[in-house]
């Protein structure tokens, strides 16, 4: 039988303990879920996050219902701080995940206000975003999986920026010619690796230009000048496209629809539907 009065002094104490050699409990370790999963803590009275530090973190156990130990340490490798610490202060500036249903990256993609406010993603999902409606991602979600995808050859899936580089660069035009796109393909993904305000810019520029008096609006993209996500986050999916190669370094392409979905929520879904129409490919 437990001795309240014995559980209570080794909670100061070891409270008291956690104070001086690890500081403040973090807001992303739940005290309440730990000694729940855990009873042996509860009854023992031991500080819940002393325990995980000294032990729990060891043992593959979780600190919050949204941060799975073994999931992280897999990423992470051995580290000197314990996972929760880890990621607040190393991991997710890495693009590292606490949890299989939640992509650090993705999350900072689509909102890149958390980031200019140096919040942590997971810290700002939980308290706030959550009940703003904001989206989290999965971690493990797989671009094979996506419907826009589904039937359509490796070779025609073009990922932007392509390997190897940081830059690309979108034009819708209005002059290219049928003689400059010999080539067809029923579809043709573009896999977009765009943070949200990119997303936002790029679905903008397929409603309003075909009302437009210019004759090309450019959509020039360098993912090497702030952090962007790890996957694409939206398809442009060219129905009936015909391409060719055009002047320094572009290809031309003609198509007969545009639809551009949206892959960052785990059911993708479309965002827009643009008519016939034209435009240049830069992918360096």
């Amino acid at each position: 039988m437990t001795n309240p009065l014995l559980t209570r002094a080794v909670r100061l104490a070891s409270s008291a303990y956690r104070r001086l050699t690890l500081g403040r409990v973090p807001r992303l370790f739940d005290a309440a879920y730990y000694e729940a999963a855990e009873p042996e803590v509860a009854r023992s009275g031991l500080d819940p996050f002393l325990h995980y530090v000294r032990r729990g973190a060891a043992q593959g156990r979780d600190p919050s219902a949204d941060f799975d130990t073994a999931f992280y340490r897999r990423q992470s490798g051995p580290t000197r701080l314990d996972p929760v610490r880890h990621y607040l202060r190393v991991g997710a500036r890495a693009g590292l995940d606490p949890h299989p249903g939640f992509s650090t990256r993705m999350y900072l993609a689509r909102y890149p206000d958390i980031g200019v406010a140096g919040v942590n993603p997971l810290l700002h999902y939980r308290v706030d975003g959550r009940a703003e409606g904001r989206i989290a991602v999965p971690s493990s979600a797989e671009p094979a999986e996506w419907v826009p995808l589904q039937g359509v050859r490796e070779a025609h899936r073009w990922a932007c920026p392509a390997e190897g580089s940081t830059r690309f660069g979108l034009t819708l035009r209005r002059d290219v010619s049928v003689a400059a796109c010999p080539t067809h393909v029923p579809r043709l993904c573009l896999l977009l690796a765009l943070d949200g305000g990119e997303i936002e810019a790029l679905v903008r520029a397929f409603a309003t230009f075909p009302e437009m008096a210019a004759d090309a609006v450019t959509l020039a993209i360098d993912a090497g000048l702030r952090p962007h996500p790890p996957r694409p986050t939206l398809v442009l999916a060219l129905e009936q496209c015909f391409h060719g190669p055009g002047p320094d370094g572009t290809v031309l392409l003609r198509y007969a629809e545009a639809r551009i979905w949206d892959v960052l929520p785990e059911r993708p879904h479309v965002l827009h539907i643009a008519p016939a129409g034209e435009l240049a490919l830069r992918t360096a």
